[in-house]
């Protein structure tokens, strides 16, 4: 199969390409400078996908993936700039990519969207599958929720269109507040977290990556259609995944038991808005996914975290 994934560089985007070049699939990487993707048969260079779409060429391509999107707010750039920018990178250009490809006969597109389409938080003890009613709270997931309805409304039983939607991304190279968690597991560093009883889902890239293979493997059926959460393994807390990482790196659990009520207001005068990624709740359940792709996970939680942590150790 051909398969063509846009935003090819980033972190899902490579492991996409590296996955399907594994499976024996037709990789070709499209990227804003055409750089070579490890595994990508060919490559184009997009360009800016905001400003134009017209670098991306689905000539004999099968199906088409977009990882391309906007994630965050440039440092000094006002809200209004924010919300026109997220609807422009992440509304109006798959929107563009995926009537692009139908027009050159492409039959399956595979949007990644994200849980933040649904929700960033959850309540304590709640799980928001694919028939919560979505509440996106962010420019970005309610970018994301409106490029998932829009897209779906172009699917017939010709052109398939699938949203996936993963929640935190980690494996190999992972950056954010989670590489931070690896580098302190890493040091040994005690983390007065063992307190809190939150739960968060996290999915690895490559499993992630094995969904939308699987998905863009399918046949085409309007069944298929449709946004999906993509889940790998059971909410945890961040105790428990901290412990998880330390026992890797052969230290005991550090994850010291401060009140919780301190040790949240301790993450929020340290690390301001990103603190509810370490003390907040975000727990889904992908297994709507799971059941109509017959899809499980290859890669299991302890595998896929002794491989974050191994690229790690051998940057060192």
């Amino acid at each position: 199969m051909r398969i063509l994934v846009t935003g090819a560089s980033g972190f899902l985007g490579r492991a996409i390409v590296a996955a399907g070049a594994q499976a024996g699939h037709h990789m070709i990487a499209v990227s804003r400078s055409g750089v070579q993707v490890p595994g990508a048969a060919e490559v184009q260079a997009s360009g800016d996908l905001s400003e134009s779409v017209d670098g991306v060429s689905f000539a004999g391509v099968d199906c088409a993936v977009n990882c391309a999107a906007r994630v965050h707010v440039l440092a000094r750039e006002d809200a209004a700039a924010a919300e026109a920018a997220y609807t422009r990178m992440n509304v109006e250009v798959p929107l563009e990519l995926a009537r692009r490809a139908r027009d050159a006969g492409v039959r399956r597109f595979i949007q990644i969207s994200s849980v933040a389409a649904l929700a960033s938080r959850t309540a304590p003890g709640e799980v928001v599958d694919d028939h919560s009613a979505p509440a996106p709270t962010s420019p970005y997931g309610r970018s994301k929720l409106t490029a998932d309805q829009r897209l779906a409304e172009m699917a017939d039983e010709d052109f398939t269109v699938t949203a996936l939607r993963p929640p935190a991304l980690y494996g190999p190279g992972v950056g954010a507040w989670f590489a931070m968690l690896v580098r302190a597991a890493k040091s040994g560093l005690p983390l007065p977290v063992g307190a809190i009883p939150n739960r968060r889902s996290f999915a690895f890239v490559g499993n992630v990556a094995d969904a939308v293979l699987c998905a863009a493997g399918e046949e085409r059926s309007s069944v298929r259609s449709g946004s999906f959460i993509v889940c790998d393994s059971l909410p945890i807390s961040t105790a428990a995944l901290y412990r998880k990482l330390l026992a890797l790196h052969g230290f005991s659990d550090r994850a010291w038991r401060w009140p919780a009520p301190f040790m949240r207001l301790a993450a929020r005068l340290a690390l301001g808005e990103r603190a509810a990624s370490l003390t907040g709740d975000a727990a889904f359940d992908g297994g709507r996914f799971a059941q109509v792709f017959d899809w499980q996970p290859p890669t299991d939680m302890d595998t896929a975290l002794r491989l974050t942590i191994a690229k790690e150790v051998s940057a060192t």
